[in-house]
This record gives structure tokens, C-alpha cells and sequence, in this order.
């Protein structure tokens, strides 16, 4: 399945169209000729968060599309959601899934609607819909893993986690996703395998190596969390939080010359640093 309009507008936060600004006038019609055409109207007036007008124009793509052509009603539907027309949304996703009753694509729109709403076991239903129909989009089961750990059913969202993981396993987010759940649910021995996993398939990814840091040290190999964190300042020098926590680590460790060296070289840290640092030494039971 295709990105559509939605999850591109949650990724960009509703990026500006791209290209020559006299080339984007001239696409800048009443109607679209084709439904192509008008769901680029659509998309473009709504990167201008003008609702009424991309409204209209996505409407015009349905009426220009066979019935069973759910591309535009799923357009539509991402618009009101984004414009916080929730109710409308809802109706135009269930217009979309009768239109096309075996889409999966409908049942994430209804259950992301449902879960800002609170309506944690509508949205869990329709994402177990949603798999039913693709049950080999690793996607979908990560969005049943994370509306169940919302829910407060974080064991739940394990077992969720687990199955992207075994639909998908050469993706390293997946296994990243599932460590890091692992971590926060104190879980360290099966949170380093997840990690070590994900670090195996991204090397070149410092935040996984950041993130391994905290099982190692919890369950006491610490000289392999001090490693971890090493690892990933070398692959991003630039990152002075990783040395403002070598330095509270290695102090920790009564590794006192080398602490003294890696705070130096941590005084860049600016506020947002030093707020990561906070966290990271809380979830590592370092007391500040």
C-alpha cells in the first residue's frame, strides 16, 4: 500500500508543494481536469491549510473516479481529519470502506480518528481489521503496538511489537521500536537483544547505540554502556550530550581523570542537551 495524502501530511506536518512558484500558479485552476488532477488541487490548497478549497477539490476527484476508486475519498477523509473535523472524517472513512470493503487503508483512518477521542477499543478494533485485510504490513501491527501501549496495555503492545518484527525482520526500526518498549517496561536482557539486533542492521544509526547504553548499565555492564555511548560519539562527534553522559558515567565508575575530560568537552551542551541528559540518567537510575 502507497503512502497516501495522511500519513505523508503527518510525516512533513503538511509540507509546502515543491516546485517553480510560476509553475505552481498555472495548476492553480477551479477544476481539476481528471481526478488526478483535482486531488493535486487538493493537496495543494491544503499544504496552504486552506480546508474549504482542498474540501472541494478532493469532492470533485471523487465524482471523477470509478466508485470502487477509493484514492480520492481517502484524501478527503485525511483533510477533515487534519482540519479537526473528526466527525466528518469518520463518516467519509466509512464511506471509503463501503465503497471498497476489503481497503485496510480506511480502518487506520478510523481507528487514528477514534484513538483522539480516547476511544482506545474502537481504534484497537479497527486496526485489528486493518491486519486482517494486509496481514503482512508490518505498519499496521506497529500501530496496533503503540495504540496498545497508549491504551496502558503494554504487554499487549509487546506481543504486537513482536509480530512486526517476525513480518518484517530485516527492518531495523521494528526491532529499535520493540528495544526501546522493552526498555521502558524495565524488560533490559530482552531490550538488549531487540537492540543488538537493530544495531547489527543500522551500524551507522548513533541513537541505537545511545539507546543500549541504558539496558547495559541497569543490569550492571557498565564498561559495555560506556562503549555504547563511545560508539556513538564517534559516529556523531558533534553531539556533546554524548560526553556530558560519558563524563556522569565514568563518575559513576570513579573513573575520575577521564570524567573530567568528557565534561570539558560536554560544556557545549545547550538546554535541549541538557534535558535528554536528565531523562536518559532517570531511566538509568543515576542520581544527578
Amino acid at each position: 500500500m502507497e503512502p497516501n495524502f495522511k500519513t505523508i501530511a503527518d510525516l512533513f506536518a503538511v509540507a509546502q508543494p515543491d516546485g517553480d512558484p510560476e509553475v505552481l500558479e498555472t495548476t492553480r485552476k477551479k477544476h481539476g481536469e481528471t481526478a488526478e488532477e483535482s486531488d493535486a488541487l487538493g493537496q495543494m490548497y491544503l499544504g496552504e491549510n486552506n480546508i474549504a478549497e482542498a474540501v472541494r477539490h478532493f469532492k470533485e476527484a471523487i465524482a471523477q473516479r470509478p466508485e470502487n476508486d477509493i484514492t480520492s475519498q481517502m484524501n478527503l477523509a485525511a483533510a477533515l481529519d487534519y482540519s479537526d473535523q473528526s466527525p466528518q472524517a469518520l463518516r467519509q472513512y466509512r464511506r471509503a470502506l463501503k465503497a471498497q470493503e476489503t481497503a485496510a487503508e480506511p480502518h487506520i483512518g478510523l481507528s487514528d480518528a477514534y484513538k483522539r477521542y480516547g476511544r482506545f477499543s474502537d481504534a484497537i478494533r479497527e486496526l485489528d481489521h486493518a491486519i486482517e485485510r494486509e496481514p503482512h504490513n508490518p505498519y499496521f501491527r506497529l500501530k496496533l503496538a503503540e495504540t496498545l501501549r497508549d491504551a496502558g496495555f503494554p504487554k499487549r503492545s509487546i506481543v504486537a511489537a513482536q509480530a512486526a518484527v517476525m513480518v518484517k525482520p530485516d527492518e531495523a526500526f521494528y526491532h529499535y521500536w520493540l528495544g526501546d518498549q522493552l526498555v521502558a517496561m524495565g524488560e533490559d536482557e530482552d531490550a538488549l537483544e531487540s537492540l543488538r539486533a537493530a544495531i547489527e542492521l543500522s551500524p551507522g544509526d548513533d541513537h541505537l547505540f545511545l539507546r543500549v547504553a541504558v539496558p547495559f548499565w541497569r543490569v550492571g555492564r557498565r564498561a559495555e554502556a560506556v562503549k555504547s555511548v563511545r560508539l556513538a560519539s564517534d559516529l556523531d562527534p558533534e553531539k556533546h550530550l554524548y560526553h556530558g553522559l560519558l563524563g556522569i558515567m565514568l563518575e559513576e565508575m570513579d573513573l575520575m581523570e577521564e570524567a573530567q575530560q568528557e565534561s570539558k568537552r560536554a560544556e557545549k551542551m545547550d538546554r535541549y542537551d541538557h534535558e535528554v541528559l536528565a531523562r536518559l540518567m532517570a531511566e538509568m537510575k543515576i542520581e544527578a
